[in-house]
């Protein structure tokens, strides 16, 4: 009697039965899922495409354009995309309101950029804030500090005829003024503050006392309240004295040299010579101007050479 072997006992056989299946059955059923996946996944692509052929490609155009009217290339348009979608992910993230929150600062901010930008001149909002902070990533130092200037129209008043500073003029040096100078002399590396002292046309007359007391006052032996002077350059010398009073007594400018100058009637606002022709007040030109700038040597002219004796005399 022949033998016969049953395959069932085989034990490759036995390894390729699960679930009562042969490892070909469970191969040709892996095939069969993942071409199921694999139809189900082009079905929605075509749904997707059909939908974008329908008319819907033609309306995200015009959404995206309207959205980003100064984008002019593709990569312009998916970079503003991108940041949208990057918004709407981290405010989704945040929650929703600490997010809104988050996104109308960012709004009001980038007005903001742009407007800055179309001011400047510059089409590309991104391009000028990295323009900005370059500049301001630069050091000033060697580069030449603007001034201040303190007048009558901005709100720095002296009492009328008199060096006298007003209260709020005062507090204002004090809070806003002292803190922008110590700044600017670390940021510029200065070591100089000229004080100049202008005032308008308006004759003056009376008698003056600044030949005897001025340096006196200038040193505090002398109230500012007690100077009297008899013309403009007088008045704006003794002014210029009375703020370079508080400038020299505040702690955060400690080190800086600090002077007084008088600019008297003879310069209009900005650096031009008054021609005479003013007759009434200006409050734009009683004022202080304030500048910075590095303490430098001074010059001095080469001596020329003693001619030469012709020898044959």
């Amino acid at each position: 009697m022949t033998n016969q072997v049953d395959l069932r006992q085989d034990k490759s056989y036995r390894r390729g039965l699960v679930l009562g299946l042969t490892m070909a059955e469970i191969m040709i059923l892996l095939i069969f899922v993942l071409l199921m996946a694999l139809a189900a996944a082009l079905q929605k692509r075509d749904s997707q495409i059909r939908l974008l052929d329908s008319g819907g490609a033609s309306r995200l155009v015009e959404a995206v354009q309207r959205a980003y009217p100064k984008a002019k290339t593709e990569e312009e348009y998916f970079k503003e995309l991108t940041r949208a979608i990057e918004t709407r992910q981290a405010v989704e993230a945040a929650g929703l309101e600490a997010g809104g929150k988050a996104l109308v600062a960012d709004a009001d901010l980038g007005r903001s950029v742009r407007e800055a930008a179309d001011k400047a001149g510059i089409d590309n909002p991104e391009r000028f804030v990295r323009q900005a902070m370059a500049t301001a990533g630069k050091s000033k130092k060697g580069q030449w500090p603007p001034f201040f200037s303190l007048s009558e129209a901005g709100g720095y008043y002296f009492d009328s005829g008199k060096a006298t500073l007003r209260p709020e003029f005062e507090a204002n040096l004090r809070r806003e003024i002292i803190p922008m100078l110590a700044r600017s002399v670390a940021d510029y590396d200065v070591d100089v503050i000229e004080v100049i002292g202008h005032t308008d046309e308006v004759p003056m007359s009376g008698e003056s006392n600044l030949d005897a007391s001025l340096i006196a006052a200038s040193r505090n032996r002398f109230p500012m309240a007690g100077l009297r002077s008899t013309d403009n350059a007088g008045l704006a010398i003794a002014r210029a004295v009375s703020v370079v009073r508080i400038l020299r007594a505040d702690p955060r400018l400690k080190g800086v040299t600090i002077l007084p100058l008088s600019g008297g009637q003879m310069i209009v606002p900005v650096d031009h010579m008054a021609d005479g022709a003013a007759r009434g007040g200006d409050q734009r030109r009683r004022r202080i101007e304030i500048r910075l700038r590095k303490s430098t040597q001074e010059a001095t002219a080469e001596t020329p050479a003693p001619a030469r004796r012709d020898a044959r005399r």
